[in-house]
């Protein structure tokens, strides 16, 4: 019976030691299909466009934030007093960032 188990497991014997020999060129390639799984993954998912009813439902769901009108009229009446704060409200239009 030991015999026969033997004859059936050598072919996998011959397959392992192939294996085992060349394992460093195995595990390599191993590693290289996984990474191009990966990037293959990666640039199907990042090809997905939004549909437009997704789009439309996220502008949707934000709104603008809008100020106060006293915020507004104490912020013109403290750019009227200073001159400083006149300056910083002119830079701030020609340079937003």
């Amino acid at each position: 019976m030991l015999d026969s188990i033997t004859k059936y497991l050598s072919p996998f014997k011959r397959i392992l030691a192939i294996i085992n020999k060349h394992r460093l060129i195995t595990y390599m390639v191993f590693i290289f299909a996984l990474y191009g799984l990966l990037i293959i993954k990666i640039n199907n998912l990042g090809q997905i466009s939004a549909s437009t009813s997704q789009t439309t439902a996220t502008t949707n769901v934000t709104t603008p934030e809008h100020l106060n009108q006293s915020v507004i009229y104490q912020l013109q009446q403290l750019q009227n007093n200073n001159v400083t704060v006149q300056s910083l409200f002119e830079q701030a239009r020609s340079n937003p960032f």
